[in-house]
């Protein structure tokens, strides 16, 4: 196969990228990528030659070598081209692509390139019955991130995303013109594998950037505009700043929503130790953690002087994750922190959250939607209005002072079929009949925990005999042992199927006062995942309340 100019096309992988508007090309690479500028008949070519060097596991394998035992080494090399693309509407500007080969992404500064390019790319050509694969993120205390892949393409109903709580991060499938390209994969970057050649790669960016700007993803893949990203540089700085704030009160020792997450999913062969650095961090041989944490970062920055960081422009230009590797960080595998900060907050009326080093707006409609359906759920009298209790576990043993409340907490039951599942059916059996689950709103571990806990014993309860006979037998040892009565009857003998109208299902969470609303109330992803498990749990029969119950 040959172009019309002859050249011979090849069956090849592109990663493609646009530059930023208004970002130059001298300004899209790191500070010192180490790539050498060639001449270029078309655009600006950059490449780069590693050199030969041993991998980090040599001198382990060496030592079991027996004889002569020749050098092993790792090489890498890298190429950039950034080439210039006319729009198809004449109206809109020229715009910047930059096509990159080997390891030459390392030397790229992300943030002179358009996010969510190959997402868009990807979701305007593929149908929704052509996908292949999707990552999404489910923003929380925890961020949960996740891989779902289809042997074949298929519909976006298969693949089990909740549109209202998954963000999506990457989406691969077959686009409807295979002329373009026989499959594509888009996130930042957009993948494409397709037959090309210098003559007609042109061609195939101006394709690209015409899906870009097409709005055609809305008809099947508009709840990704529930959550956009925004680009106004005042605003970001006011947002960062906020974010900043919540640093330095973490850093006194006070709590915070702001907590860290790697953007990416990564291989599970890429169990790797990680450290800290940048301005104001404590220096030396860095501190190897087998995991990201905004507890061990923050430790970090106490031993170090924060004091040294202006702002969160110094700190996002500073701050990095890497790999360690014998005490030293590999400054070719990092990432920027503040890419890993995931934080929310209201701002002038609106909700905004910081994921993966961009700024998303949520839709206003769609918040509305969740701030009504939770509304809903919420109840006027919790079963205790405040609490002075520091933690979930003073707070247990302050509720199980209450003669209509029997403390079911660290009960474990196994539904038939389940053996050792040890699922908790509650922390709080009532006399008004309601399974009350318990959350300090402000741990490290995720509210979602607590709706799937609610979801998982209400399902038992309904549907699992041996799971009624066990629950029925532990409250009569529970309510025995704290001298109290009355618990067991409410209960079916567990041959009786119970009525779950007769029953509540209660999700109590202890929640600090937000500094500048003043109001008691649920992180917004919270409650966005809150919709679902509502829902599935009212399907069942069982009414669900929300009691908010303040710390004081």
């Amino acid at each position: 196969m040959t172009d019309e100019e002859g050249t011979a096309s090849k069956s090849m992988s592109l990663s493609v990228r646009l530059l930023r508007e208004g970002r130059s090309i001298d300004e899209s690479l790191r500070d010192g990528h180490g790539l050498e500028e060639r001449p270029s008949e078309t655009g600006r070519l950059f490449v780069d030659q590693a050199p030969a060097v041993p991998p980090t596991w040599f001198k382990f394998v060496r030592e079991f070598a027996v004889g002569e035992f020749r050098p092993l080494v790792n090489q890498s090399c890298a190429a950039v081209l950034f080439l210039d693309v006319p729009p198809e509407d004449k109206r809109k500007a020229t715009r910047t692509v930059a096509l990159t080969f080997g390891t030459a992404y390392h030397s790229l500064d992300p943030d002179a390139f358009e996010r969510s390019f190959g997402l868009k790319v990807v979701l305007n050509a593929v149908a929704r019955s052509n996908l292949r694969s999707l990552d999404i993120a489910t923003l929380d205390a925890t961020t949960f991130q996740k891989r779902i892949q289809a042997s074949r393409d298929a519909d976006l109903r298969g693949f089990g995303i909740d549109v209202d709580r998954d963000l999506l991060r990457l989406a691969a499938g077959s686009p409807r013109d295979n002329s373009f390209a026989r499959s594509l994969a888009g996130k930042d970057a957009l993948v494409l594998h397709t037959k090309t050649s210098p003559a007609d790669v042109i061609e195939k960016c101006k394709t690209a950037l015409k899906l870009y700007h097409a709005t055609d993803y809305r008809e099947d893949f508009g709840f990704i505009d529930f959550v956009t990203p925004i680009r106004r540089q005042d605003l970001i700085e006011q947002l960062d700043a906020a974010v900043f704030a919540e640093l330095q009160e973490l850093v006194k020792g006070n709590a915070s929503d702001l907590h860290i997450t790697l953007p990416d999913i990564l291989s599970p062969e890429e169990s790797v130790e990680v450290g800290y650095f940048g301005i104001g961090l404590k220096s030396g041989r860095k501190q190897a953690y087998g995991q990201i944490a905004i507890e061990d970062y923050v430790e970090e920055l106490k031993a170090g002087q924060i004091a040294e960081i202006a702002d969160m422009a110094e700190l996002r230009a500073s701050h990095e994750i890497r790999v360690i590797a014998d005490g030293q960080g590999d400054k070719r595998q990092k990432r920027k922190l503040y890419d890993c900060f995931v934080y929310e907050l209201t701002h002038k009326g609106d909700t905004y959250v910081l994921f993966s080093g961009d700024w998303c707006a949520v839709d206003k409609t769609f918040h509305t939607a969740v701030e009504n359906d939770l509304l809903k759920l919420v109840a006027k009298k919790p079963f205790v209005a405040s609490t002075s209790t520091q933690n979930e576990r003073e707070f247990i043993a302050e509720l199980d002072a209450h003669k209509n409340l029997l403390n079911l907490d660290q009960v474990k039951l196994s539904p038939a079929g389940a053996l050792g599942a040890n699922l908790e059916p509650c922390d709080f059996l009532s006399t008004a009949r309601q399974f009350i689950h318990l959350k300090d709103g402000h741990s490290s571990a995720p509210i979602s925990h607590l709706w799937n806990q609610g979801v998982v014993s209400a399902e038992s309860f309904v549907r699992d005999e041996q799971f009624r006979i066990e629950l029925r037998k532990e409250v009569k040892k529970r309510q025995a042992k704290s001298k109290k009565a009355g618990f067991d009857v409410i209960l079916p003998d567990g041959r009786s199927k119970p009525v779950p109208s007769e029953f509540t299902v209660v999700f109590g969470i202890m929640r600090d006062r937000y500094k500048k609303s003043g109001t008691v109330s649920l992180p917004f992803f919270s409650k966005v995942s809150l919709r679902a498990i509502a829902g599935r749990i009212e399907l069942m029969g069982f009414p669900v309340e929300v009691h908010l119950v303040e710390r004081n």
